[in-house]
Parts: structure tokens; sequence; C-alpha cells
């Protein structure tokens, strides 16, 4: 990374974009420069995106992937059994959610018995795609781009012979509770299309790197692989144009982040909050700190 950050960033803490910040509401956005840099707290995680990181834990332990280093590159993988039990022991650790009336400790205890199945899939997947070539895991990368003061940072999740895949993972979904009470669960079909935003964020990994774009979805149903030959959304012509609007957003943020001229006060007060938005998302203490900050 060379480019210098300039001073207003530094007073923001916005010293780096990523390409999920440019798909972030922009209250979300403001809202987490601000509990990050002066509360010292993140937004509270949920089980299903925990699960969907300890699915790539288990793969990059299997795969010799895990603390990736360039330098050292791929390393010798453990028993795919062996990475499963390790990662589901590391899954235990999670302590669900306290705001929702319970929806995700429910999803946690689901989740919990289908994410080996996912693990096998996800490697099926990434054996199928990569076809033996040697793998690179997971290490910092940085962009910069042209108009916008401060680098892009990333990370793939896995990458090889030119080409990258970001690994997508589904899990069980809720049916109404019977007359009972009980409830059923339906395992979803892996997605054979991308999102508006995990095109905008492949988008940004191709600007960054070259890499043909990919995605693998998961779920413990399969999984699908989608790559520019059988889907239209990672075409070279709606990456680029996803990518403009990924620039054009990040340098909204970046006027927002002048306009406030070194005020938090000022940079609150150019954004509209969504305070049912934020309370559903992000529970209780973090709506209070939001409240207290747009007052």
């Amino acid at each position: 990374m060379q480019q210098d950050i300039p001073e207003y960033r530094k007073i923001f803490g916005a010293t780096h974009n990523s390409a999920s910040g440019a798909t972030q509401p922009l209250d979300e956005h403001v809202l987490k420069l601000k509990i990050r840099k002066d509360y010292d707290v993140y937004f509270p995680f949920a089980a299903k995106p925990r699960a969907g990181q300890i699915v790539q834990m288990a793969c990059d332990w299997h795969l010799g992937l895990d603390k990736y280093s360039p330098i050292q590159g791929q390393q010798k993988g453990m028993d795919i059994d062996l990475a499963i039990r390790k990662a589901m022991t590391e899954f235990m650790t999670y302590q669900p959610r306290q705001f929702d009336d319970g929806k995700d400790a429910e999803d946690y205890q689901e989740i919990k018995n289908h994410i080996p199945q996912m693990v096998h899939h996800a490697v099926q997947g990434l054996q199928e795609y990569y076809n033996g070539c040697e793998l690179e895991g997971e290490f910092q990368r940085w962009l910069e781009v042209d108009g916008i003061d401060v680098p892009t940072m990333l990370f793939l999740d896995f990458a090889g012979d030119g080409k990258q895949l970001d690994l997508k993972c589904s899990f069980p979904t809720r049916n109404p509770p019977r007359k009972d009470g009980t409830r059923t669960w339906r395992i979803p079909k892996p997605k054979t299309e991308p999102t508006r935003q995990q095109v905008m964020q492949q988008a940004v990994y191709w600007k960054a790197t070259g890499y043909t774009p990919g995605l693998l979805f998961v779920t413990a149903d399969g999984y699908n692989i989608c790559t520019q030959e059988n889907c239209q959304a990672l075409s070279y012509e709606n990456l680029e144009g996803a990518y403009q609007e990924v620039v054009s957003r990040w340098r909204i943020i970046q006027n927002l982040l002048k306009a406030a001229n070194g005020s938090w006060k000022n940079l609150f007060g150019l954004v509209y909050p969504d305070f049912q938005q934020i309370s559903q998302w992000h529970g209780p203490e973090i709506l209070k700190i939001a409240k207290h900050e747009w007052s």
C-alpha cells in the first residue's frame, strides 16, 4: 500500500475502503466507523455468517491454507474429518444473539447439524474448479483507485491458476411451526445466480487481481459453481458496470467525509438514519449508540 492517508480520513478512522463498505447503507457505514473508532465495539455477529466462516475454516485446514502466506504457499493439509471436528469445536464457542426472541439460537442449533456435509460439498467444488493446481488462501491485498484517496483492502477466499473463487454458504430455513409447536427446516438448493452485491464484490476482486471471477454456492444439498461460462451476471461487461457503481459509492462516502469538515456531528447530520433497520440488524445496544449519535 503506497497511498498516504489524508488527515480528514484519519479523524473518522476511514483509512481504507472495502467492497462490502460500498454495498452498505450510508447510515450503517457511518455508524460502523463511529462505533469502531470511539466505542471500540463491532456490530454483533449472527449464527449464519459465523457458520459460513466455519465452513471455510474447515476447508482451509484440510487444504493447507490456514494462516496462508504468499511466501510459504499452500501447505500440507489435515484429514477432512479432523478439520471438521476442529471447526465444529470453534463453532461451539459462538454465543447466539439475545435480542431476536431466540431466532439466532434456534438457527445455531439447526445449522451445526449441517456444517460437516457442507464442508464436504465445498471441498468437492474447490477440487472440481481448480483440478489439482496449487491454491492461494486468504491474505491481505490492496487496490488503488483513481480519484479515491485511500486504498481498498480485500481478501480473496481462494485463488489459483489465474482464477479466484468466493465461498457463499446458504443454510436451512424455517418452515412454519406445526400445531404442536414443533418445527421442520428446509434445506435450500445451491444458488445459480449471484446477488448484485456479490457481483459488485467480484468486480472489485477482478480489478484488483485480474483473476477470472467465480462463486462457489454451497448448501447441505450440494454445490454450484457460477462463472462467466454459465452466468451472464459475471460477464466482463457486467463486472465493469458493477465496478463503476462501487467506485461511485466510494466517491459519495469520500465526499461526505470531506463535507463533515472533521466533525462527527456534521457527518451524522449528513446521513438520515433508519433506526428500525439498525435495531433489527444490530440490536438494542447499537441502537442506543445510534440514537445518541443522531440526537
